[in-house]
């Protein structure tokens, strides 16, 4: 049936390559020979406000919007399609990524996060974890869904997962922030760089980098959100004296000046 209607509106070879929590995702190709990405869900109200969302955001780290249109209940949407793997799937063969790239996919992941909430009409992303990162086979990294962005406008619901979600975010009456994004960053990062005995295997550089980015886990996935980083500029600020002398990063605390840091360097 999928193959018949997208066959019907110009697309053809759907290929099976994942499932999210609300959308069948299949790679297909154009009349051109280019590929791109077809989430095929249920037609509701969820579905077109994903399908607006995906038209509003204009930013690299995101797919380009194409068309979307329903068709026996159902809603088909066309998005640009990105070679590679999944950061779930990379980590399952890895097991943990180096300092280095754990910050490269962080910083890129950040850029694009930063970019939702400094929007005129600025977004929370709420379902940050591994399965939603890309990693393109020219070594970027993109975020893929969009299903449970959060404007402010619209009613609280409790989205999101609880392995990487801010706690907040499923407390009826406690509304998310910016620092609930930023805690669900900490515990991506935490993932990256795996279990902490592992930096004892390596050494030099890297051993300091990974000290730091630890601590940068603790400065945003503590349980009390003031304690936390507050937004994704901050973040960033700290991200980028990853390889700064301890002057630089104590420099880059003060500029950020919020509780959690201040206690770290000055108690």
């Amino acid at each position: 049936m999928v193959r018949g209607v997208l066959e019907a509106h110009g697309y053809e070879e759907p290929v099976f390559i994942g499932e999210g929590s609300f959308a069948k995702v299949y790679r297909v190709r154009d009349k051109e020979g280019c590929f791109w990405a077809c989430r095929v869900s249920e037609y509701s109200g969820q579905w077109e406000r994903e399908c607006r969302n995906w038209q509003e955001i204009r930013h690299p780290l995101f797919p380009v919007y194409r068309e979307k249109w329903t068709q026996d209940g159902m809603g088909y949407l066309i998005i640009e399609f990105w070679d590679g793997m999944d950061l779930r799937k990379m980590l399952d063969r890895r097991g943990r990524l180096s300092p280095v790239t754990a910050l490269n996919v962080t910083l890129q992941i950040t850029e694009g996060l930063q970019y939702l909430h400094e929007r005129e009409h600025p977004f929370l992303y709420r379902d940050l974890k591994p399965e939603n990162i890309r990693i393109r086979e020219n070594g970027r990294a993109g975020i893929l869904d969009l299903g449970c962005l959060w404007n402010r406008e619209d009613a609280w619901s409790g989205a999101g997962n609880y392995s990487y979600s801010a706690p907040e975010q499923f407390t009826r009456g406690e509304l998310p922030g910016e620092e609930s994004d930023v805690y669900a960053v900490g515990r991506l990062l935490s993932v990256m760089l795996g279990e902490e005995k592992a930096h004892l295997k390596i050494s030099g550089k890297d051993r300091r980098r990974e000290k730091w980015l630890r601590r940068i886990v603790e400065m945003t996935t503590c349980e009390e959100r003031k304690r936390r980083v507050p937004d994704m500029k901050n973040l960033r600020r700290l991200l980028f004296v990853t390889d700064a002398g301890v002057r630089e990063r104590k420099r880059a605390a003060k500029v950020a000046d919020f509780y959690y840091v201040r206690k770290l360097y000055y108690p």
